[in-house]
């Protein structure tokens, strides 16, 4: 059964959708589109004009809905905690955070990502206001969608590049925008830093900027916890991309060239050609990820309520699904002994009945020296002490064998393609078994035999194709 999977990125200048749809052969590309707002409808009800466009044109009815959105609503912060339960991280990570923060902690919604380093415990804090998640809420309401995740934008997307990325594990990526770069630290396939990064203005070179903004939160990162990241690569997405590359053949950001996150196209079977405006220049690459993040369930940090992806699931319940996990296994393997020693019970049997059969058939052919397979040696003996009795007429049979052979022969004519396998004669009826070129003739040789003296009537117990498909096998009973 399929289920669909809508990726949607809000942006206060644009919406950017892609639906997936995921069934057993993985997930297809299945609508996309990019919808920008005027800058005279800028707020809620621009966002509500583009939501129910692409609503409209991508049919997103019953689809699960990752939502990304913008980080500047959205406050970083790392900080370290000397244990790792998630529970007890959830219970104190308020109070950690209080000092720091601009709003009081109950108007916060808060989630982390957890790394480990050391023996102790390095956390990527998020906080958002839940006036700002109940905003998107209702603007996806209004077009009859609910989140089942919420995450900002680029999050997702450096979550995922993680998985498919060939160079070093330490990278960065950048989600352009309009007015902000936000600037996301992967190190070891986790979320480490990020950064929301003012677009340079004034004349000033866009990636001059830009590179010592980071240059000065890579130092920051060092002196504050300790962590030394050396990134290999800087990927780059977002409908502002160009203003890193435009007018640089080798744009490069620290010593490594700024790359397009063009390969997740990939990732799912697209429906249709993905060489247009819209994908090449990078606007749905985001939508994308998000969407992926669901589908390939990566996972990470999610505001809102109703979750639904496995690594949400874990965090919450790993204690319970360990326990369960544990006595699932004990179970199947006393299961699994339990039909060893029954196996094991039931060989001893067959060898026992062996020996029997073997003692049977000494004490019955004495002159037998050589016992190699004692059933069929009895077979064998016992057809050579019938072969003398056995005549056109068989014991029991109201019908001779030879008026049966010439009832076949007179009644099929050689025109007719049939092959006789195999033939059972008993008491009161004969059971022939063959193949023939169709169904039909299979019809036609049963009314030809019917039409016999000495045949009451005839059943077709089975008739089907072969294999090859060529041939039709079947199963006739001649009543006399």
């Amino acid at each position: 059964m399929s289920r669909k999977v809508l990726g949607l990125e809000i942006r206060e200048e644009s919406v950017a959708a892609v639906l997936l749809n995921i069934g057993f052969k993985g997930s297809e590309l299945e609508m996309h589109g990019y919808f920008p707002i005027a800058a005279e409808k800028a707020g809620d009800e621009g966002i509500k004009e583009s939501l129910k466009a692409m609503v409209e044109t991508l049919k997103t009815t019953d689809a699960a809905c990752v939502l990304g959105i913008p980080a500047t609503s959205i406050s970083f912060r790392n900080i370290s905690v000397p244990f790792h339960d998630i529970k007890k991280i959830k219970q104190i990570l308020p109070f950690e955070l209080e000092p720091t923060l601009p709003i009081p902690v109950d108007d916060l919604i808060f989630d982390f990502e957890a790394l480990k380093r050391d023996g102790q415990q390095d956390l990527l804090a998020f906080a958002v206001p839940k006036d700002q998640i109940q905003r998107y809420i209702d603007l996806l309401d209004s077009v009859s969608l609910r989140p089942v995740v919420i995450m900002p934008a680029g999050y997702g997307t450096a979550r995922f590049i993680s998985t498919i990325t060939t160079d070093s594990d330490d990278f960065l990526f950048v989600d352009t925008g309009a007015t902000h770069h936000t600037v996301y630290l992967v190190r070891s396939g986790n979320v480490c830093m990020v950064r929301t990064l003012p677009v340079a203005g004034n004349g000033n070179p866009v990636l001059r900027t830009l590179e010592a903004a980071i240059q000065r939160t890579l130092t920051a990162l060092k002196e504050s916890l300790g962590i030394a990241f050396n990134p290999n690569s800087v990927f780059s997405s977002g409908p502002q991309s160009r203003l890193l590359t435009e007018g640089n053949k080798a744009a490069a950001l620290l010593g490594s060239p700024v790359k397009s996150i063009e390969a997740i196209r990939s990732v799912p079977r697209p429906t249709e050609s993905l060489d247009t405006t819209d994908w090449q220049s990078g606007r749905l690459d985001i939508a994308l990820a998000l969407a992926l993040t669901e589908t390939e369930a990566i996972g990470g940090i999610n505001f809102s309520t109703e979750r639904s992806t496995i690594q949400h699931y874990w965090s919450e319940y790993r204690g319970k699904i360990i326990t369960t996990a544990v006595l699932v296994l004990l179970t199947l393997a006393t299961a699994l002994a339990g039909q060893i020693l029954s196996a094991n019970g039931k060989k001893h049997q067959l060898a026992e009945l062996d020996r029997q059969i073997e003692m049977v058939f000494k004490n019955t052919f004495p002159e037998v020296t050589r016992v190699v397979n004692p059933l069929q040696q009895m077979q064998v003996k016992i057809k050579a002490a019938g072969d003398g009795s056995i005549g056109p007429e068989l014991p029991g049979v109201r019908v001779r064998v030879i008026d049966i052979l010439d009832a076949l022969s007179r009644q099929i004519p050689p025109t007719v393609d049939v092959k006789v396998n195999r033939m059972v004669v008993g008491a009161d009826n004969v059971v022939l078994t063959g193949n023939t070129d169709t169904f039909n003739t299979v019809d036609d040789i049963k009314g030809r035999l019917e039409a016999a003296d000495i045949i009451n009537s005839v059943t077709i117990s089975s008739a089907d194709l072969e294999k090859s498909g060529k041939r039709v096998r079947f199963k006739l009973k001649l009543d006399f």
